[in-house]
């Protein structure tokens, strides 16, 4: 018995190197700023599911997607006709495997909180969307938290303060 918990002991710590050394920002070496920075940086905030994955820069490894949305939480006026697609209830977003942006990758089906800018600086992604910041994933506190953050209410740091 002894023979197999050292096995499993080697194989754990074996297992935590290799996902330090494959996996660089595993580490938290990518700084992110906070939800209330993120929020009032992004002109648009929604949420929305990825529904096709297009336009993939094998230069900068970089791509764009179409995404469905379900809910606008900052923003619905700056989506003009032009970014629209669709009948109105998709928009393309670029920026994607950005490194200067954390959490930025997505997989068909992925639904989550963007926090976005017009492209209009970018004449190859006219009429797109352009990540702002990382991503968030959906949960009840994550879309009170940044629900907080658009209504202009309490501080963040105060929001999360109360809630523990």
């Amino acid at each position: 018995m002894g023979s197999q918990r050292r096995h499993l002991f080697v194989w754990w710590w074996a297992t935590l190197l290799l996902a330090g050394f494959f996996c660089p920002r595993c580490d938290g070496s990518c700084p992110e700023q906070g939800l209330e920075k993120r929020e009032e940086e992004a002109r648009i905030v929604l949420t929305g599911t990825v529904e096709e994955i297009m336009n993939m820069d094998p230069v900068h490894n970089t791509y764009s997607c179409k995404v469905r949305v379900w809910r606008y939480l900052k923003g619905k006026t700056v989506v003009n006709g032009d970014i629209l697609l669709d009948g109105g209830n998709k928009v393309m977003i670029g920026g994607f495997g950005d490194p200067g942006i954390c959490d930025n990758r997505v997989a068909t089906g992925d639904t989550r909180i963007f926090f976005l800018n017009v492209a209009a600086e970018w004449p190859a992604h006219k009429n797109e969307l352009m990540l702002n910041s990382s991503l968030m994933r959906i949960t009840l506190r994550n879309l009170e938290d940044v629900e907080h953050c658009v209504e202009g209410g309490i501080h963040t740091q105060e929001f999360l303060a109360v809630r523990k």
